[in-house]
């Protein structure tokens, strides 16, 4: 089985950062620093032929090694977040719908993805990933987290990719109104009939409306159970680090010490 790696980039001062409301774990994740770590993990646990980095116009970029696998790509603005954004797609859909592209275009047969704040633990897991799929796709399961599914780590073929972006370029409302992780969910599965409304980030919040969103979560969630990774845990917790594989994202200064340890002398100076 042959894949692509892809994944987003921006990384910027104190001064820089988004409009997030907040942030989550160490202060190294989003630090150039951290791309060492996340390009050693990607070394030693995959065998990808090629590794996309898409950079939203960053003031600051990774120190990239050598390796004749590794392309960069610029885009010409950073789009910002999900929660405000400009255009139609937040800077991680731009990221991962060129990601997609690339490996579309690229004569392998799976587009894997892996945001730049997250680590991946356990020899072949993306193999033992794609083992494990009974259909189209692979999402991190959204249980212990506030989203239909997880983002972080993702595998597709390359023959549904152009499927999913005319599914997702079809959906007729902004990333800022329904997060990505929703709106990936609905171009995955087709739900072209499910009434979105009751999705919106901003929307009615009576005692009615609010039962009809939760059946329309679980009804989601149960059609998506299939297409999860068969390991943990991106951004749920806590995270059992003796685990044979899994990978995690918003890694606090504890949880990297304790990757560190599992992965020996290869890892170092997280703090």
């Amino acid at each position: 089985m042959n894949y692509i790696i892809t994944t987003g980039w921006w990384c910027g001062l104190s001064s820089d950062q988004d409009s997030r409301g907040g942030v989550f774990g160490s202060d190294i994740i989003r630090s150039k620093e951290f791309f060492s770590k996340w390009y050693r993990a990607v070394n030693k646990y995959t065998c990808p032929k090629k590794i996309l980095i898409v950079d939203s116009n960053s003031p600051i970029r990774p120190v990239l090694p050598t390796d004749r696998r590794l392309e960069f790509i610029s885009l010409d603005e950073n789009a910002g977040h999900s929660t405000d954004h400009t255009g139609e797609w937040s800077g991680y859909t731009r990221a991962a719908i060129l990601g997609m592209s690339y490996a579309l275009c690229c004569d392998v047969d799976y587009w894997v993805y892996l945001e730049q704040d997250a680590l991946i633990y356990g020899e072949n897991i993306i193999e033992k990933a794609i083992d494990s799929m009974s259909g189209e796709f692979l999402f991190g399961d959204g249980n212990g987290t506030p989203q239909l599914l997880q983002q972080s780590f993702m595998v597709m073929k390359t023959s549904f990719i152009p499927k999913f972006i005319n599914n997702y370029a079809e959906l007729e409302f902004r990333d800022n109104l329904v997060s990505p992780e929703t709106k990936f969910a609905l171009a995955a599965l087709s739900l072209k009939g499910v009434p979105t409304g009751l999705l919106y980030k901003r929307t009615n919040n009576g005692f009615f409306v609010r039962q009809l969103r939760k059946l329309v979560s679980i009804y989601i969630k149960r059609k998506l159970y299939k297409n999860s990774f068969p390991f943990g845990y991106g951004r749920a917790r806590p995270i059992n680090f003796s685990d044979e594989n899994f990978y995690f994202q918003h890694g606090t200064s504890r949880e990297l010490e304790a990757y560190e340890k599992k992965n020996g002398e290869q890892f170092s100076n997280t703090k």
